[in-house]
């Protein structure tokens, strides 16, 4: 299941919980094509502490098409973690897309917001 939030002006709170299923993007992207055409760039605030995978190759692959399509209207993201492979994960993808990306440890939740809340100088 995700759930999507628009906290502050530009910055989207997506969390991800239990595991993905490839359905899971067609509604998730109309709500974050809006939000994008409404503020432009966003930040995004990524809780993905409770997240455990994906249910199959499918989902997997419309998580990747999701990213791909929308990594270049994100202006930085913050990750919050709850597993380690997920920092390997987030290392890959750091490789490919756009945004400047942080991994933080689901106990730094407040920092992770603090940080993608940020103009930058």
């Amino acid at each position: 299941m995700i759930k999507i939030e628009n906290t502050t002006t530009n910055v989207v709170q997506i969390t991800v919980t239990e595991t993905l299923k490839a359905n899971d993007f067609s509604d998730v992207s109309v709500k974050v094509d809006a939000l994008i055409q409404k503020h432009g760039k966003i930040k995004l605030l990524l809780n993905a502490s409770q997240f455990n995978g994906w249910d199959n190759i499918s989902a997997f692959e419309k998580h990747m098409a999701f990213v791909k399509s929308h990594h270049n209207s994100i202006e930085r993201a913050a990750v919050i973690t709850g597993h380690i492979w997920q920092h390997w994960v987030v290392g890959v993808l750091k490789i490919f897309i756009h945004p400047e990306i942080r991994v933080f440890d689901e106990n730094e939740f407040d920092q992770a917001q603090e940080w993608v809340s940020e103009d930058k100088i």
